[in-house]
């Protein structure tokens, strides 16, 4: 039987990569923090899961050493800064697993985004030419953008964080008639496990573009759905320049709705032609989920 550790199974990626691996059989491993072995709420579904807890941290060497060197493969699923990321690297090339799915690829095809557009991306592109350094058997997929950022805020990625999802007002980017692409962090899961089970996928990067929608037909789409008619401001490329110049960060809103990046073809082999077992959740789906719930709250 093989044993995967995740890191960062508490975030909603990371529990959804823990009951995947769990569903595959694997013995199932999670490093978590200090406090949060203490809380007993958030351990439940591990012990749930039958998990075996490691605590530790992402900048303890010592800690992932231990936790890596008692499992067969590690995914991370964290958002970390680039000194944490490389500890982990390191952790991995002295434990010796025998593969290693890095949060650097969760995100946007590093052969579609621009160089230099997007600090964070940038991060990402370090920390996998370390990867690589280090020779560690990696498998790498990209995401595009998540349903739970992406998808709940109608594609501005601002109001994330924010209450309600989907929300009332929100900003339109450019002329809204950009494609992008998306996928639930469960089907995230779904990927990552059988790639993991795939010896021709060790060493290799794997993208997932499905659910090709441009923000004016999310936006519709949601009013389809739930009935609704969320307020609509709009911002031009050039305003959102401006903002980015501020605030780098938010070049992926640059990415997704301006350049279109997501939804470029790349040589990067696409995970639903790779594995056509595989089935996606669809947006509609995931909007009638949401509209079912609000309906819920009103009643309540």
């Amino acid at each position: 039987m093989t044993s995967t550790l995740i890191i960062g199974a508490t975030g909603p990626l990371g529990s959804e990569m823990a009951k995947a691996s769990a569903r595959n059989g694997d013995r199932l491993h999670v490093l978590v923090r200090p406090a949060t072995a203490g809380n007993e709420e958030r351990m439940r579904p591990f012990k749930a899961l039958g998990a075996t807890v490691h605590v530790g941290d992402l900048d303890d060497h010592g800690s992932l050493v231990r936790a890596a060197g008692k499992v067969d493969r590690v995914i991370s699923s964290v958002h970390v800064s680039s000194a944490s990321e490389m500890t982990l690297v390191r952790a991995l090339r002295e434990a010796g697993v025998s593969r290693y799915v890095p949060s650097a690829g969760f995100g946007l095809d590093f052969a579609a985004a621009a160089p230099g557009s997007i600090p964070p991306l940038d991060i990402k592109r370090d920390v996998f030419s370390a990867i690589k350094e280090a020779d560690l058997p990696y498998t790498v997929i990209y995401t595009n953008g998540f349903f739970s950022t992406w998808v709940a805020t109608l594609g501005d990625l601002t109001r994330f964080g924010s209450s309600p999802l989907p929300p009332e007002e929100l900003t339109l980017y450019g002329n809204g008639n950009v494609p992008a692409t998306f996928v639930s962090e469960k089907d995230i899961a779904a990927v990552t496990l059988r790639a993991l089970n795939d010896p021709g996928a060790i060493r290799s990067e794997i993208r997932i573009a499905q659910n090709k929608i441009t923000q004016n037909e999310m936006i519709d789409l949601w009013r389809r759905v739930s009935g609704r008619s969320p307020r609509i401001l709009r911002q031009s490329a050039d305003e959102l320049e401006a903002m980015i110049a501020v605030a780098p960060g938010l070049g992926l809103l640059r990415a997704f709705w301006i350049r279109g990046e997501t939804a470029l073809e790349t040589a990067t082999p696409e995970a639903g032609a790779l594995y056509p077992e595989l089935t996606f959740e669809t947006i509609e789906s995931a909007y009638v989920a949401m509209a079912g719930a609000k309906g819920q709250q009103r009643q309540g």
